[in-house]
């Protein structure tokens, strides 16, 4: 008898919407593939792979207890070197984030080196908090060129040394003097086989275009060799600022001669002190554009300054030395003639009040006796000691315990025409 389901004579087809809503069927499906992909993934994670670090950096150390530092050698030259680095290791620790260039030790060692000279360092490596299976395979660079020496410092005498460009002149009627430079010498370290090369060193300035005035240039500092001129790159010019070339232009003519004053009293400084200059006249070269003009409003050469202490009530001769002016002339005499002033001697007292003095300072002093006031007979011959006072001129360089003369300044209180001839001291005492 045949069955009443398949009387038919035709088979069952399996639906696969029907299979998706069997959970069964889904079950044993997502199963198999969990494992598929759980292989899959496993197999690439365990897959040793290389993974290339580019600039890596190689680091150079002396050590302490080396044959190079007991002879005070040092590394002259490159100061960086990097390489590549290729890394084998499973892929799951090769990739991962945390594994940058900080985890490769890149060293060339100095075990090598006891003298002078240069060397072929072998680079080696190693690897740090990396865990696992993973080492260098390959580094880019095997050995790098190191030269090392003893660090010395030697002082140079510095010359100036002048090119004249093609644009280069000089203003009609001015000259060039001799160039001066803000550095007479210079201190330069370095390897000490480079240091023995240098026989000179120059502030090199280029000048292209028309000086009219004095002017400053910074200089290239140049170190020649008996071969040429020397690399700077391993040496180390000992200085703090920029060295300068001064180049003064000059006017040369014939200048009549002219003194300064420092502590003129009010009364003379629109009119001026009469006075004489010998020799009156010079042949001089002055400085255009310079900061210290070396001429006063009226287009006279200034030789010097005289403080007004130091003129009493004669016909003063007082010598002023040549210490500034291109000149065969080494001193000037210029003559002075108070002789119609009249003179006054005084004990003036001592202010302390108009100084602040330091705690541990006692002024002994309680005037200066004969102080020398000089002016117009009508101002000089009425007065008394209250027409001035003495205040202490305090030098901290002498402030050791005990007792001390030092310098006073005598200020007058309302002349205006009449000044202190001389100097004065007061006594201290430093506790």
């Amino acid at each position: 008898m045949m069955n009443r389901n398949n009387s038919n004579g035709k088979k069952e087809k399996i639906s696969f919407s029907n299979l998706i809503t069997n959970n069964k069927f889904v079950f044993v499906l997502s199963l198999l593939f969990a494992v598929l992909f759980w292989v899959m993934v496993s197999m690439s994670q365990t897959t040793e792979i290389e993974r290339v670090f580019t600039d890596v950096k190689i680091s150079i150390n002396i050590d302490e207890n080396s044959a190079a530092a007991e002879n005070n050698l040092e590394m002259f030259g490159n100061a960086e070197y990097f390489a590549d680095v290729t890394v084998k290791g499973y892929s799951y620790l090769v990739n991962a984030s945390d594994f940058t260039n900080s985890n490769i030790n890149l060293f060339a060692s100095t075990s090598s080196v006891v003298t002078a000279g240069t060397y072929d360092l072998p680079v080696l490596g190693t690897l740090t908090g990396v865990s696992g299976d993973v080492q260098i395979s390959s580094v880019s660079v095997k050995t790098i060129k190191a030269t090392f020496d003893e660090r010395v410092t030697k002082s140079f005498a510095l010359t100036e040394h002048i090119e004249e460009g093609e644009n280069y002149s000089l203003a009609e009627g001015l000259i060039r003097e001799n160039p001066r430079l803000s550095l007479d010498k210079i201190d330069i370290s370095g390897p000490a086989k480079e240091i023995a090369k240098i026989t000179s060193v120059k502030a090199y300035v280029k000048i292209d275009k028309e000086l009219s005035v004095t002017e400053s240039f910074e200089a290239e500092i140049i170190a020649e060799s008996s071969n040429g001129v020397v690399d700077l790159s391993n040496l180390k010019l000992e200085i703090s600022e920029p060295v300068y070339v001064s180049l003064p232009i000059c006017k040369v003519g014939t200048y009549e001669t002219a003194v300064d004053f420092a502590g003129i009293p009010q009364a003379y400084r629109s009119e001026g002190v009469e006075y004489s200059v010998y020799p009156a006249k010079i042949d001089v070269s002055v400085q255009t554009g310079a900061n210290d003009t070396q001429l006063d409003d009226n287009n006279k050469i200034l030789i010097g300054t005289i403080d007004f202490s130091k003129i009493n009530n004669t016909v003063n001769r007082i010598v002023v030395e040549n210490q500034n002016i291109s000149s065969d002339v080494k001193n000037f005499t210029v003559t002075i003639d108070m002789s119609s002033m009249a003179k006054r001697w005084l004990e003036i007292p001592v202010d302390v009040s108009a100084v602040t003095l330091p705690e541990n300072v006692t002024v002994l002093s309680q005037s200066v006796a004969s102080v020398q006031i000089v002016g117009p007979s009508q101002s000089v011959m009425n007065i008394d000691k209250t027409a001035a006072y003495a205040v202490p001129v305090i030098d901290e360089t002498v402030l050791t315990p005990g007792k001390h003369t030092i310098p006073a300044k005598i200020i007058l209180r309302t002349l205006t025409d009449s000044w202190v001839h001389g100097t004065y001291t007061v006594e201290i005492e430093v506790k």
